[in-house]
């Protein structure tokens, strides 16, 4: 999973907040949820949703970090994600290249049958020291599908900014451009699929029909016997002794 928390994540993605998995307990009056709080909520549930397969997360603003190599271990995935802020990284711009270059580097040397790369963004790729295309690319010479998710449709919004003295959330207007013919390229070249997600419904939906394309493998079952044997061992023991 790669997740974009560059500082635009701070808009707020409209929809029913009851409608999105995992909201736990009422929110505060006049609070709407942020794109960064939508995406960690289904991220979350999605996390959850797993079975047996290893899952790593990818930050990325300026530059791409790696949160978590892929691991099984997803109680600690799941509160790694609940932790994560805007500002822990430099999100004055969007590395999207850097992001999924970053990715390959850590499922490339799985062996598993199925690797994809789901891409969370609000934003178009202004910065990093990989392209797009290339890191594209890159995902392709390893059989890796790369599911992108574009937050928003770079419409003027509401961007909270703060709480004001009776700490009352406090919202400013802001507009923050994306590039949907990249985000649907990169999704082409590797095999996999691109969708928008204008608010917290549809985002949490994406991330499920990610999960229906996403290629299973089956596996058998192998019954063991067993006998106990220690008596053999134990009768000759107490005699000893």
């Amino acid at each position: 999973l790669a997740l974009d928390l560059s500082g635009s994540m701070r808009a707020i993605l409209e929809g029913d907040a009851r409608n999105l998995p995992g909201l736990q307990g009422p929110q505060p009056t006049g609070k709407r949820l942020t794109r960064i709080e939508t995406a960690k909520l289904v991220i979350r549930d999605f996390v959850r949703r797993r079975k047996s397969d290893r899952i790593g997360v990818v930050v990325f603003g300026k530059n791409a970090y790696v949160l978590s190599p892929p691991t099984l271990d997803y109680y600690l995935l799941d509160q790694m994600v609940a932790k994560m802020t805007l500002g822990i990284i430099d999100g004055n711009a969007t590395a999207i290249g850097d992001a999924l270059g970053t990715a390959v580097a850590r499922i490339r040397k799985s062996d598993a049958r199925s690797k994809a790369i789901i891409l969370l963004t609000d934003g178009d790729s202004n910065a990093g020291s990989i392209s797009p295309d290339y890191a594209a690319h890159l995902a392709t010479t390893i059989g890796c599908k790369v599911y992108t998710i574009q937050i928003g449709t770079g419409e003027e919004v509401d961007v909270e900014e703060g709480t004001n003295l009776l700490g009352q959330v406090v919202y400013g207007r802001g507009r923050f451009p994306v590039n949907p013919e990249l985000l649907h390229q990169i999704a082409k070249e590797t095999g996999g699929e691109a969708y928008i997600a204008t608010d917290g419904k549809a985002l949490a939906e994406s991330m499920h029909k990610v999960l229906d394309s996403l290629e299973k493998t089956n596996f058998e079952a192998s019954i063991g016997s067993f006998e106990d044997l220690f008596q053999l061992l134990l009768i000759p023991g107490v005699f000893l002794i």
